[in-house]
């Protein structure tokens, strides 16, 4: 392992691709016509796959409610439907305090919806973690009593494998983001950067098919952060390894156009799905390919 659509949002997706090959597309009406990139691909005709089968992941009418102090009832997420597709990377964009991260959460198994359904292959997940999941922290989450290799198999010790595996596995996964040689070193002893790397080895040691990543890169400098997307890419774009589905939540509008298949924008407080996006530009992408400027600025002017 190397770490390195416009969409239905009522549930029919397509498959999603990796590599060169040109992508499928649907026109979105709230992007700006005069986008020469998008017309074109417009009229050259759509080929989404309708025949889908079930969906790696899929969200059904997600909502999630708090009540406060005061007993007034606060909705955050207001009927959130996606379907997730495999070889998909998807990112969620939306105003601050607008529930993306909770959306997550929920997602996981970590928090639970007041209404609607998530499923993982067709099955509704209940009351639980999913262990086809693993989830990459903004805060890198990582316990400062133990070293880096004992902080990437904690989560290997609930499967009931050996000891002696658990180590095996972690060295390994410590040695592919680029931390050998740090392994008995403790969080304190660390970069940022190197420590949302121990947080991600931690998330891919446990071979997950979908990984979900809470604004995983916005508390790093620019040139840390730049690296390790591209090694989050490298992990993706491999289809010999896991995750096959990304799920990332950011700020960073031109990070999620040029890191996804699809933009999922969510609206203001109760959050809703304003656009589910697709980015039709090849791969691999340039990062300073014009078209991944107008799709940022079309998704800023919808998040605004």
């Amino acid at each position: 392992m190397k770490l390195g659509k416009d969409a239905n949002p009522n549930g029919s997706g397509y498959e999603g691709h990796k590599g060169n090959e040109h992508q499928p597309s649907l026109i979105d009406e709230n992007v700006v016509p005069t986008s020469p990139f998008l017309v074109n691909d417009y009229n050259s005709g759509s080929r989404v796959n309708r025949n889908q089968a079930t969906p790696l992941l899929e969200l059904r009418d997600i909502t999630k409610e708090y009540v406060d102090d005061r007993g007034k009832k606060i909705v955050v997420l207001n009927n959130i439907s996606l379907s997730i597709n495999s070889h998909e990377y998807i990112s969620v964009v939306g105003p601050s305090g607008g529930g993306k991260s909770t959306l997550l959460r929920i997602m996981m198994g970590l928090e639970k919806c007041t209404s609607g359904e998530v499923m993982i292959k067709g099955e509704q997940l209940k009351d639980k973690v999913d262990p086809h999941m693993a989830m990459v922290f903004q805060s890198f989450g990582l316990f400062p009593w133990l070293t880096v290799v004992e902080n990437v198999e904690f989560g290997l010790e609930s499967i009931h494998i050996s000891k002696e595996e658990r180590r095996k596995k972690s060295v390994n996964i410590i040695q592919e983001v680029g931390l050998e040689g740090f392994e008995n070193a403790y969080p304190r002893e660390l970069s940022g950067g190197m420590k949302q790397r121990v947080g991600i080895a931690r998330a891919l040691v446990l071979d997950p098919e979908v990984l979900l990543m809470d604004e995983p890169f916005s508390a790093l400098d620019p040139l840390t952060a730049e690296a390790l997307r591209e090694e989050i890419l490298k992990v993706w774009s491999n289809r010999l390894t896991t995750p096959d589905v990304v799920m990332m939540v950011t700020h960073n509008v031109e990070e999620a156009v040029y890191l996804s298949d699809r933009v999922v924008i969510l609206s203001q407080r109760p959050a809703r799905v304003v656009k589910d996006l697709y980015i039709d530009i090849p791969r691999p992408r340039e990062k300073r390919d014009a078209s991944i400027y107008e799709y940022t600025d079309q998704i800023t002017t919808l998040i605004a």
